[in-house]
Formats: structure tokens, C-alpha cells, sequence
């Protein structure tokens, strides 16, 4: 993922995390705690949380806002389209101006709570509205408290483990578009913080288990997006795995499936970029000897060749998948296929056509 899409990925979880806080049945000034945490949290990471004006955090007294510059150091000029105010956060000189002028009462004058980096993800996982779409990306964000150099706190660390690291959350960690920087194997965290290996390993195991069909979890999720017609992500993400997994015959087929499926929808440049990328990789597979999905790598070779427009050694392909195996459906359902689509083609004017067919009335 791009660094773009991590800062998404950030915005995401604590817009999610404000919005659990705000819906718990926790007292005001624990919300106000979490709140306050997760804010500080996000803005370790780039200034655009400081420049936004969260609805929620404003109920709670982490951030006020003011249509006028009020006084003190710390205040943010925020602007909406055409619309300007001005905003400041508690422990700011401008709150503590505020307090002192008694423009802020009450709870919303005291000062909250900053959690530890651990304690902050642990109360927010351990809520009562905590479901696994939020639980799955504190899994996926945890580590970068890690690699900010956080004290590490090991009991709170191992709470950790056992709230997020089930099936549950792992499912939703697989569907997540923010895991696509996670790592595919062990092996390639080498060099990688004890803890952020140890917290990653968990997912990768479960990741590539096999199901009961015989292929890694992992791969049965991009059969899936497959299925559901995601092109993009399925050529992305079966290339890296193919970085970590080069002999996996389903990794390669999902990959050629994948490419010759996008060539429906672009245009003329790219379909012929994308077909001769698959015929040379499909025919460098086929040589390289000790195929088990022959069959398979042939019929996708057909079907590459048919968006060549080369007919003839496509349907030689498909026959030769017959050959293998005579009851091979796709090839089958194929040949049936460009049968009826000469049949439709045929004009009926046999004597401008050089082609053999039985429609061709015998020469005597």
C-alpha cells in the first residue's frame, strides 16, 4: 500500500474507534480518556487529524472550536469550503486560558487521562460495541505502536493477543483493503521487531493453513474476489504471494485467470499487453516440465490465444485438453462455444467463402 492509503487506513480506525467510545456505556470522563488517547495517537502520524474539527470530540471536551480567534498559544485555523473557525485541544495554553477565564466549566475543564500506547487499543478492543471490524484494525495497526518505540507492556501486550487474535477477527483482517502491507510469510519479517513478528506470525499461520479443499485460506479469499469480478487485486496480491509461494499452481492459475478476465473492460493497448503477458508466462509454466494443473495451464492458454483472435491454435489447445482428459468441462464448453459462434457467423454465400463446412455443396 501506498503511504496514502496507510493514512486511510489510520483515518479509519479512529473515526471507528470515536464512534464505538461515544456509542459505549462508559462514563463520560473514560470516554473523554479514550478519546483524548486515540487523538493524540493519530496525530503522531501526520497534522491533518489537528486541522479537523470531530463532532465527537467536541462533545467530549478534547477539541473546541470557535467561530472567533479566541486567546493563547495552540489555536488552529480550520477551514470547511468557505467557512473558517478556529480550534484549540484541552492542555492547550488557549484551554487553560479558557478554564481560567471560565469560558469552560464544568467536566469538560478538567483534564483527561492519556492512556499508555497499550492501554489505549486494549479499553478500546475490551468495549462493549467492540466488534471485529474494529478489532481487525487495531490488529493490523497495532504493530506501529511497536515500531514507534512505545514501552512495551508485556501483560498488556498478551491481553492484546487474546482479544484480537481468533478466527473472527482474522476473517476480517483477510477482507480488509488496509492488509494488503502485510507480510505473507515468517521468513520475510526477518529483521523485523521480536514483537511485530511474533503479533504478524499469528495471521500468517492462520492465513496459510489449507481448508478442507486443499488450498491456504489466503488463496480460497482471492478465489472469492475472483468470483466477484476484483481484477485488480486479485493480479496484485497473487503476484506477491507468488513472491513467497513461486510453485503454487493455484496462485499462477488465479493470476492468469485474473489477467485475461480484466481484458473485458480496457482498451486496445492494454488487452494486447496484458495477452501477451499471459501467453508467455502461461508457455514458460508448460515448458518448465512437472505441471500438475496441465490441463488447466493449456485451457488458459486456448482462452489467451481466443483473445488473440489466433482461432485455430485455440481450438487446437482446447482439443488438446480433450486429449488429456475427455471429459475436461471448461475446454468442452469452449469448443461448443466457437461452434455456435461459426454456425451464427456463416452468411450462407458458399461461393465467397474459403472456408470448409458441410453447408459447402460438393465440387463434381
Amino acid at each position: 500500500m501506498t503511504e496514502q492509503e496507510v493514512m486511510k487506513g489510520l483515518d479509519a480506525l479512529t473515526v471507528m474507534t470515536y464512534n464505538r467510545t461515544d456509542k459505549s456505556s462508559l462514563s463520560f470522563a473514560e470516554k473523554r480518556d479514550i478519546l483524548y488517547s486515540m487523538y493524540c495517537f493519530r496525530c503522531v502520524f501526520d497534522d491533518s487529524e489537528l486541522k479537523r474539527a470531530s463532532n465527537i470530540l467536541i462533545k467530549y471536551g478534547v477539541s473546541f472550536v470557535f467561530a472567533d480567534k479566541p486567546d493563547g498559544d495552540g489555536v488552529t485555523e480550520i477551514t470547511d469550503g468557505d467557512k473558517k473557525a478556529y480550534k484549540f485541544d484541552v492542555y492547550s495554553p488557549a484551554f487553560e486560558a479558557a478554564v481560567r477565564n471560565k469560558i469552560i466549566t464544568g467536566e469538560k475543564a478538567k483534564l483527561p487521562q492519556k492512556l499508555t500506547l497499550f492501554e489505549l487499543p486494549l479499553k478500546v478492543v475490551s468495549l462493549d460495541d467492540a466488534d471485529d471490524d474494529l478489532k481487525a484494525l487495531w490488529y493490523i495497526y497495532f504493530p506501529y505502536i511497536i515500531l514507534m518505540g512505545a514501552p512495551i507492556e508485556h501483560d498488556l501486550y498478551e491481553q492484546l493477543k487474546q482479544k484480537l487474535c481468533n478466527p473472527g477477527v482474522f476473517h476480517k483482517v483477510l477482507g480488509s483493503r488496509y492488509s494488503e502491507n502485510m507480510f505473507v510469510t515468517r521468513e520475510e519479517m526477518s529483521g523485523e521487531h521480536p514483537l511485530v513478528c511474533d503479533w504478524y506470525g499469528e495471521f500468517i499461520d492462520w492465513k496459510n493453513q489449507k481448508t478442507e479443499k486443499g488450498v491456504s485460506r489466503g488463496v480460497a479469499f482471492l478465489q472469492r474476489r475472483l468470483a466477484l469480478g476484483d481484477y485488480d487485486y486479485v493480479m496484485r496480491e497473487s503476484e506477491r504471494m507468488l513472491d513467497c509461494f513461486p510453485d503454487d499452481e493455484e496462485l499462477m492459475l488465479l493470476n492468469i485467470a485474473a489477467r485475461i478476465s480484466k481484458c473485458a473492460s480496457v482498451d486496445f493497448e492494454t488487452r494486447v499487453k496484458l495477452l501477451s503477458e499471459n501467453f508467455s508466462l502461461i508457455n514458460d509454466i508448460i515448458t518448465s516440465g512437472n505441471v500438475k494443473k496441465y490441463n488447466y495451464f493449456l485451457y488458459y492458454r486456448g482462452l489467451t490465444r481466443l483473445g488473440m483472435q489466433d482461432m485455430d491454435n485455440a481450438r487446437a489447445d482446447f482439443m488438446s485438453c480433450l486429449k488429456i482428459d475427455d471429459k475436461f468441462e471448461p475446454a468442452i464448453m469452449m469448443l461448443k462455444g466457437m461452434e455456435k459462434a461459426q454456425q451464427t457467423d456463416c452468411s450462407d454465400s458458399c461461393s465467397n467463402c474459403d472456408k470448409a463446412c458441410d453447408k459447402k455443396p460438393s465440387r463434381g
